[in-house]
């Protein structure tokens, strides 16, 4: 009696891994070649970072908040105790700047500050608030951060009154 065994994969079989295959490698590389997805997952980021600043300011009765170096290729988290402002590692980061240079991302320069409140207000570049918008540091209209990569931009919009970050 013969007994006939069958194994490895008939050619049909082989053809269609290898179709699947290409159809999700194309997927993955073309998904990872889009500079938007880049961009959209470094602007939640930040809106997180944003949103940490917020609540270390609830927190505390010292004023907290994001602020960017000149060329807005670099930000962290500073807390203002008069006079004296100290840079704080945000959470999740390895070093107490987050750097978007090797990424190709710019932001837009400024600092964004939150008071005991949660409310957004400007200040200067000591981080005490400086007399603009309808009395002293509070935000005259909504504040918009734009971040960019290539011809692509993303925008953050800080409510004013309230700090809301949609």
């Amino acid at each position: 009696m013969w007994i006939h065994k069958e194994s490895g994969f008939t050619i049909f079989e082989i053809i269609v891994v290898l179709i699947v295959m290409s159809i999700i490698t194309a997927f993955a590389i073309g998904r990872g070649l889009d500079p938007g997805t880049e961009l959209s997952v470094q602007t939640e980021v930040l809106k997180t970072h944003l949103r940490h600043a917020q609540s270390r300011a609830l927190n505390s009765n010292i004023p907290w908040g994001i602020r960017t170096n000149s060329a807005g290729d670099q930000y962290w988290l500073f807390r203002f105790q008069n006079p004296t402002v100290t840079t704080v590692q945000l959470p999740g980061e390895e070093s107490a700047t987050v750097n978007l240079a090797p990424k190709g991302i710019t932001v837009s320069v400024g600092t964004y500050s939150f008071d005991s409140r949660g409310v957004p207000y400007y200040t200067d570049e000591t981080g005490q608030p400086a007399a603009t918008g309808t009395s002293l540091g509070d935000l005259g209209a909504d504040q918009t951060i734009t971040l960019l990569k290539s011809s692509v931009a993303e925008a953050i919009t800080i409510t004013k009154n309230t700090g809301f970050i949609p």
